[in-house]
């Protein structure tokens, strides 16, 4: 009897969340009809309100410049370009769309601005910078796929990487902090830092220049490659290591 009754109220609570059950076909997203990119490849103007950060949840690629004024130039489908995000919260633009979008095929954004602050990289897509950035703070976490590369001279590096996208840096840097609790590994032979403080609870690599001191805490499997030769303050409890690649 208690069998028969637990069957009759599972079927009940099946029905019922049949009846809630939001359906998604092929043209549907659950914020309503999607659209694919449609028509050429076009290249537009965009209008946004400053920013000093980014962030990119989709994945479409972006490429940095900076200059003296702010700049936006979108290439991509005609349609998709008009359901991009342009709002801007607390000096981020979030690049992301306003509606579903299924098939964006192909979306380059061009920007330039006088600043940069942060960049947070979430989907797949890539981050590039096209000459040097000479700034003070930047803020980079990559908790998606996508890659970021960038040329800098900066002051302070604040850098967390709990994703799989990989962070390639050149230039020249004073103090550096990384944390990798992902896949993500970083490559910054090529950016000269004073002094680095590194956290691998994770599995991916590094390497870092760094001439002053090198502070490392690894609790995960990742490795920490370094060139130079600065003072070393080491703790390991993970199976990672720190290697000497002079």
């Amino acid at each position: 009897m208690k069998q028969l009754q637990w069957m009759l109220f599972a079927s009940v609570i099946t029905l019922t969340a049949s009846s809630c059950f939001v359906n998604i076909n092929d043209e549907d997203g659950f914020f309503g009809s999607c659209i694919d990119g449609a028509g050429p490849i076009v290249t537009r103007e965009l209008t946004v309100a400053p920013f000093e950060g980014i962030e990119l949840p989709i994945s479409g690629d972006v490429f940095l410049t900076q200059g003296p004024e702010q700049k936006v130039i979108v290439e991509g489908k005609d349609n998709i370009i008009d359901e991009i995000e342009l709002d801007v919260q607390n000096g981020i633009w979030k690049i992301e769309f306003n509606r579903c979008v299924r098939d964006i095929d192909l979306l380059r954004v061009f920007i330039t601005v006088p600043d940069l602050t942060r960049i947070r990289v979430s989907g797949s897509g890539d981050v590039v910078s096209e000459n040097t950035f000479v700034i003070q703070d930047l803020e980079i976490d990559i908790p998606g796929s996508g890659n970021v590369d960038l040329s800098l001279d900066a002051d302070d590096l604040d850098i967390d990487i709990p994703g799989s996208g990989r962070l390639t840096l050149e230039g020249l840097a004073d103090e550096t902090k990384y944390r990798i609790s992902g896949s993500g590994d970083v490559h910054a032979f090529n950016l000269e830092c004073r002094v680095a403080d590194i956290s691998v609870p994770g599995s991916g690599d590094l390497e870092v220049f760094v001439t002053e001191l090198l502070k490392v805490r690894i609790s995960g499997s990742g490795d920490v490659f370094y060139r130079g030769d600065p003072a070393l303050d080491i703790s390991i409890s993970g199976s990672g290591d720190v290697i000497d690649a002079n």
